[in-house]
């Protein structure tokens, strides 16, 4: 399955990503909390549901370069 992920996704994803899709995952829920900007909460959530529609392989596979 393709999972298009837009240019502030990915870097959210970079800001995140650690050993594993459920670990990255985890981490983003548990900064929730914290954030004050409704826009980076929706960025969250909305990156959150992504990764969870994905399989692990397919975390393994995307190609997580952050940009400028």
């Amino acid at each position: 399955m393709k999972h298009n992920f837009t240019v502030e996704e990915v870097n959210y994803i970079c800001v995140f990503a650690g050993e594993s899709r459920s670990k990255a995952i985890e981490d983003m829920e548990r900064a929730l909390p914290h954030l004050d900007d409704p826009d980076m909460v929706e960025l969250s959530n909305r990156v959150i549901g992504k990764l969870r529609g994905m399989t692990d392989e397919e975390f393994e596979e995307l190609e997580l370069a952050e940009a400028d």
